[in-house]
């Protein structure tokens, strides 16, 4: 678990976002947010997925 709150939108292409083991297909226009859950992500499209992504405090 990370110690962050993040969010997140997506402008381009499709994203697969697993909260806590559970899926979300996410794609261009819709937005995302989560704080300490366990997350995995997976980009099952045939093209990029491009997304604005944001992580609070930052740990990169």
């Amino acid at each position: 678990m990370r110690p962050t709150e993040e969010a997140g939108y997506v402008l381009e292409g499709s994203l697969v976002l697993f909260i806590d083991g559970v899926r979300f297909e996410l794609y261009p226009g819709d937005s995302f947010h989560f704080a300490g859950e366990e997350i995995t992500w997976i980009n099952e499209g045939k093209t990029n997925a491009v997304l604005i992504w944001v992580i609070a405090p930052p740990v990169y």
